[in-house]
């Protein structure tokens, strides 16, 4: 069973996990492994036609020709795709050159066929860290699963429910100690034992306090303030997000998947739900974490119970970012139970915090966090990936891994799909369906909208929704418009009184200044997307805030990248695009001819006409 922990990293880097190759190869090149599913580039011989009223135009693996029909005066695109879970090399990619019936004005894509000669060297912006070995997520996902395997080999377990554990409930008392296992946030390799205090005892929750920490002893009735709002947001956000989400785990569990006992009785602190606040960002880079080991009997480092660890300097100095993370880290306690623990599933590291930041994004508004608010190192809104998301995120890194440009590739995916397919109902349908990863947002959007997909027509219609600006295609949707959306409301008190939920997603606008990048590679002439000053770029913007060390770009991009031709070809990771824009049909009839990089091809191409 793959039991991990997830955290919440305090940084932010750029998009910088893929390098532009453009260098010639062949099937045959030095260190490259044959991937299954290859297409033969031998069978490559045939003329396709396509009328260009047909929307998304899959390109047949055996042709050679594409005859579009029907072009004159509309725009042509092409993604490229990978439409599997492993990256996919640039050698197994299809390029394509438009040969008849586009204007002059595009043959400037002859310039990206001439920079086939060289490799486009990826440049780094000094203070932002891509190093996955500096990774907490990665650190915590190896050490939950090492410490559960562990306990497992040692059989440190108990068969049979322990009469003692039936009434392990202590009744706690605020200014109450008591020792608890937290992870080590230097090392992030190992937790040890702490004296917490109680600062805050309701019926659903307590709030936890390191005896020893620092913003603690420097101020306790403001730390106890913020403590005590820090709980009232969050139980309050805690029963709007299990409205759709679902609930957390309400038993003990041996470490070989049995029940020890009901969590009610089994847990010190019963079926309340425990905020453990201590310092994580003096010494490390994290904002908050859940441990799925804590739902386990008599295996070190198991508290056994519910609980969620949170920054002491956060809660005080930032109190949007606690609020926001504590529901996006106490999501996955709940996705955990109903995904794992229920459904016998294991799921794909991104697929985990997809639905982690779609509980970020949905949440904001509770909060109050605006599209635009940030602080000096995260946003309070999962929205401020979009520009990283927007630079490469497609074709560099795709879903994979534990770095900031997969989650910015993941939320890019998640924040459509919740725009396109239903708002708070197909929310509801994705965190408690029976099902993971992909498997899990097919269901879910059929599900939601009444449409059956395939991962590659779900991913051709988003890429379609990235090609131009649109008002009213996939991120320029307003969740909460959706005719269903009203069964999907939930009612919450607060101190001013009664109100509803309505779930709200705002449409997001890609092409807006907020999202807005800067060309580190030096793509330069190659690509199509409008160019800005980069002084417009506004301040909440993640690139305006990186550190240049005094030299800034003058230039900024708008929108999704987009590549001039299709004659450049790139690593695409798992379930990612390359964009491209072919040119400005003049005539009726346009031809494009494709040519295969090796002997063997697996990637998936797709023409548009607008």
């Amino acid at each position: 069973m793959d039991i991990f922990g997830q955290i919440k990293r305090s940084f932010l880097a750029l998009p910088l996990c893929a390098l532009l190759a453009l260098a010639s190869c062949s099937s045959g090149a030095s260190g490259v492994t044959i991937p299954t599913s290859l297409y033969p580039a031998s069978e490559m011989t045939q003329t396709q036609i396509a009328n260009a009223s047909d929307g998304a135009i899959t390109v047949s693996p055996t042709t050679k020709k594409l005859l579009l029909k029907g072009a004159a005066g509309k725009t042509i695109y092409m993604a490229r795709s990978n439409i599997s879970n492993t990256a996919m090399d640039s050698i197994y990619s299809r390029l394509a050159k438009i040969t008849t019936g586009v204007s002059a004005s595009e043959e400037k894509s002859a310039l990206f066929l001439q920079a086939e000669e060289n490799e486009i060297e990826t440049a780094i912006i000094s203070g932002f860290e891509t190093d996955l070995e500096n990774d907490p997520h990665a650190k915590i996902w190896k050490l939950s699963m090492d410490n559960i395997k562990k306990a497992k080999a040692q059989r440190l377990i108990s068969k049979s429910l322990d009469p003692e554990a039936q009434n392990a409930v202590k009744n706690y008392a605020v200014g109450d100690t008591e020792t608890f296992w937290a992870l080590n946030p230097e090392t992030l390799s190992n937790f040890t034992q702490r004296t917490f205090k109680l600062l805050v005892s309701e019926a659903n929750y307590n709030v936890w306090v390191d005896v020893d920490d620092q913003y603690y002893t420097q101020g306790i009735a403001a730390f106890t303030t913020a403590a005590q709002t820090m709980g009232t947001n969050f139980i309050n956000g805690y029963g709007l997000v299990s409205h759709l989400y679902g609930q957390p785990s309400d038993k003990i569990y041996n470490a070989d998947g049995s029940v020890y006992g009901p969590m009610s009785t089994a847990s010190k602190t019963g079926l309340k739900i425990n905020i453990m606040l201590y310092d994580m960002l003096t010494v490390g880079k994290v904002y908050g974490f859940v441990y799925h080991g804590d739902i386990w009997h008599n295996t070190t480092e198991s508290n056994e119970g519910r609980f969620v660890y949170m920054d002491s300097q956060t809660t005080l100095k930032d109190p949007l970012e606690a609020y926001s993370t504590a529901q996006h880290e106490f999501s996955h306690t709940i996705s955990f139970n109903q995904k794992t623990m229920i459904h016998k599933k294991e799921w794909t590291y991104w697929y985990g915090e997809l639905l982690a930041m779609m509980c970020e994004d949905m949440m904001q508004a509770y909060f109050g966090i605006s599209d635009s608010d940030v602080n000096d190192k995260l946003g309070n809104t999962p929205k401020t990936r979009l520009s990283t998301a927007n630079y490469n995120h497609e074709w560099a890194c795709g879903l994979t891994g534990q770095t900031s440009p997969t989650y910015a590739a993941t939320f890019h995916l998640g924040a459509w799909l919740v725009r396109k397919f239903g708002g708070p109902k197909f929310i509801k349908e994705i965190a408690t369906n029976a099902y993971v990863d992909f498997d899990s947002i097919l269901a879910a959007v059929k599900a939601a909208s009444g449409k059956g997909y395939t991962i590659t027509s779900l991913l051709q219609e988003k890429a379609s929704d990235l090609m131009e600006r649109q008002n009213n295609a996939g991120f320029n949707q307003d969740g909460v418009t959706y005719p269903e959306n009203a069964n999907y409301t939930c009612a919450y008190s607060d101190a001013s009184g009664e109100h509803t939920y309505l779930y709200p997603v705002t449409a997001i606008d890609l092409w807006r200044e907020f999202y807005g990048w800067c060309d580190q590679s030096n793509y330069g002439d190659n690509i199509t997307n409008t160019s800005i000053s980069f002084d417009q770029l506004p301040d909440a913007n993640v690139y305006k805030k990186a550190d240049w060390k005094g030299n800034p770009p003058t230039t900024a991009y708008l929108g999704p990248l987009k590549f001039k031709g299709g004659k450049g070809a790139a690593q695409i990771g798992p379930y990612g695009s390359m964009l491209f824009k072919l040119g400005e049909a003049t005539s009726d009839s346009v031809t494009i001819d494709l040519q295969p990089k090796s002997d063997f091809f697996r990637d998936t191409l797709t023409i548009y006409v607008k």
